[in-house]
């Protein structure tokens, strides 16, 4: 028998003193927070850490169903060349420039991207040593279902460097 009472949510079990404890009933209540966690799970998709200096850092996106996520986080640490803004293309779309980056490191970005049925758009965050920058934008004609690459680039003759590590989540709906 399972115990007398259950959380308001998950229903999982909570005992009193009077009611039998069964392993089954454990077995039950990880199963659903198993499946509740996987369900509402941030999912990493894809990363890299360049090992080489590179002028742009292109994630493929075609592997994966993304009408299945509610949206995506990019997190770019970032090492470059030279003081420059990052920008952001998706697929062949006209870039938006985000945040400018330091060329010792001390600034990260996180990009939010939000799949709406009405397109993508979205914010990012760059908090640095010197304070924090911050935005948001809209990709016209962009789609959860048409997304096939996100590219991330530097402005003018910057570039990324060996050890900048650029990691991208997915949030399920």
């Amino acid at each position: 028998m399972a115990s007398t009472n259950k959380t308001a949510h998950l229903r999982l079990n909570q005992w009193i003193s009077t009611d039998p404890i069964l392993r089954t009933d454990f077995n039950l209540d990880n199963s659903k927070i198993d499946t509740a966690v996987n369900a509402r799970a941030l999912l990493r998709l894809t990363g890299t850490t360049l090992t080489a200096g590179a002028s742009t850092i292109a994630l493929d996106l075609l592997d994966y169903d993304l009408t299945q996520y509610a949206a995506l986080q990019l997190c770019l640490n970032p090492v470059t060349s030279g003081e420059a803004a990052v920008t952001l293309q998706i697929n062949d779309t006209t870039a938006v420039q985000l945040a400018a980056m330091a060329a010792d490191g001390t600034r990260g970005l996180v990009v939010h991207l939000s799949l709406l049925p009405g397109g993508v758009g979205g914010w990012w965050f760059a908090p640095g040593a010197t304070g924090t920058a911050s935005g948001s934008f809209r990709v016209a004609g962009a789609t959860a279902a048409a997304l096939e690459t996100l590219t991330l680039g530097c402005a003018g003759s910057v570039t990324f460097q060996s050890g900048t590590t650029c990691i991208l989540y997915g949030i399920k709906k």
